[in-house]
C-alpha cells in the first residue's frame, strides 16, 4: 500500500479530513534533498537574523528592545510555519529558536540564571501550542525537559523523574492507537520521542549515581535513588510483560510473568538493563523499528556500563549476566512452543 492509498483509506474511514488527505497525498522529498534543504534554510535564516539583529542592537541595546525583538522572530516563524514549502518550515524553527534564546537572555539579565532556565521552559511549553513545525517542538520539549532537569540537584529527585519519564513513554506508546486520532496527536507523538529519548538516557545515568555521588551538584542520598530505580524498572518491566501477554494462555501467561520477576530480581543491580527492556517491549508494540533499534543499543550500552563498573565485583556481575541469558533463553524456548501450538 503506498501512500495515496493509505491516505484515501484514512479519508474514507473518517479518521483525516480533505486537506489532511491532500497534503498526505504529495510525495515527498528524498531524504538527502530534505537535508540540503534544512541546511541551506538554516544558514539563511542565521544571516537574515544576523543582519537584522546586528544593527538594532547596535543602535539600542536595551531589554526591551530585545523582548520587542524576540517577539517579532517568534511571530515571524509562526507565518513561515503555516506555509507549504519545506524550506520555509525549516526557517521557521531557526527563527523561533532565535526568539526563544533572546527572550532566556532577556529573563536572564534582568533575574538570574534559575529564572532564566524556567523561562526557557515556560517559553517551549507555551509555543506547542502554535502552529510551528513537529522539528520545533520536539526541540522545544527538549530544551524545556533539559532546563528542569538541570534544576535537579538530588539523587532521589533525579531518579523519580527518570521513573516518571519512563512511565510516561511506555504509557503513550501502549495507547497509540487511542491518542493518534487525537487533534493534538503531533504533538503528543513529540512528546513520547523526547520523553522515550530522555528515559533511555537517564537509564544509562541512573545505573552510574554512585558516581554522581561524588560531585558536589548531588546530595549524598545515591544509594536510596539506585534503589528506587532499580525497583521502579523492575515494576515497568513486569508490567510490560503482563500487558504483552494477556491474550496468551494462563500457564504460558504465568510462566512468562514468573521469568519475568525471576529477571528483574537477577537484574536488580543493573536497573538502566530493565528500563531499557521494557521500553523495548513498548516500542515493539508501537511498530517502531527506529526507537526499538535505539532501545536495543541502549540495552547494550547500560550492559557495558554494568559489567565495567567498579561498585560490584567482576565475579558477580559476570554471574548475573549470565543467569539473565539463561532465563531469557528458557523464556524463548517457552515462547517458540507456544507458537508452534497454535500456529
Amino acid at each position: 500500500m503506498n501512500q495515496t492509498e493509505l491516505a484515501l483509506q484514512l479519508q474514507q474511514a473518517g479518521i483525516i479530513n480533505q486537506t489532511t488527505a491532500g497534503q498526505l497525498q504529495r510525495s515527498a522529498s528524498p531524504w538527502w534533498l530534505q537535508i540540503l534543504l534544512a541546511i541551506a534554510a538554516w544558514i539563511a535564516s542565521l544571516l537574515i537574523i544576523g543582519s537584522f539583529i546586528g544593527p538594532v542592537l547596535a543602535l539600542a541595546d536595551h531589554n526591551a528592545v530585545r523582548a520587542v525583538i524576540a517577539l517579532l522572530l517568534i511571530s515571524a516563524a509562526i507565518w513561515l510555519a503555516v506555509k507549504p514549502l519545506e524550506f520555509l518550515q525549516q526557517m521557521s524553527v531557526a527563527v523561533a529558536l532565535a526568539g526563544q534564546g533572546m527572550l532566556v537572555y532577556v529573563s536572564y539579565d534582568l533575574f538570574n540564571d534559575d529564572v532564566a532556565r524556567y523561562s526557557c521552559a515556560v517559553i517551549a511549553v507555551l509555543l506547542l501550542f502554535s502552529p510551528l513545525t513537529p522539528l520545533h517542538q520536539r526541540l522545544s520539549i527538549s530544551i524545556a525537559l533539559a532546563c528542569l532537569l538541570s534544576l535537579i540537584t538530588s539523587p532521589v529527585v533525579l531518579s523519580v523523574s527518570g521513573a516518571s519519564l519512563t512511565a510516561t513513554a511506555v504509557l503513550l506508546w501502549y495507547n497509540r492507537q487511542h491518542w493518534a486520532r487525537w487533534r493534538y496527536a503531533q504533538t503528543v507523538k513529540s512528546l513520547l520521542e523526547v520523553a522515550t529519548l530522555a528515559a533511555l538516557l537517564l537509564a544509562i545515568s541512573g545505573q552510574s549515581l554512585f558516581w554522581f555521588d561524588n560531585l558536589l551538584w548531588l546530595e549524598n542520598t545515591a544509594a536510596y535513588a539506585s534503589a528506587f530505580y532499580s525497583i521502579s524498572g523492575a515494576i515497568m518491566f513486569i508490567s510490560s510483560v503482563f500487558w504483552l501477554s494477556r491474550q496468551a494462555t494462563a500457564p504460558s501467561r504465568l510462566a512468562l510473568l514468573s521469568m519475568a520477576l525471576l529477571l528483574s530480581i537477577v537484574l536488580y543491580s543493573a536497573s538502566g538493563l530493565l528500563i531499557s527492556a521494557a521500553l523495548m517491549l513498548a516500542c515493539f508494540y508501537g511498530c517502531s523499528r527506529l526507537w526499538y533499534g535505539l532501545c536495543l543499543l541502549s540495552m547494550l550500552l547500560t550492559t557495558s556500563q554494568f559489567y565495567y563498573s567498579l561498585n560490584l565485583t567482576l565475579l558477580y556481575k559476570a554471574g548475573i549476566l549470565a543467569l539473565s541469558g539463561l532465563v531469557l533463553l528458557a523464556a524463548w524456548l517457552l515462547l517458540q512452543r507456544y507458537q508452534r501450538r497454535f500456529a
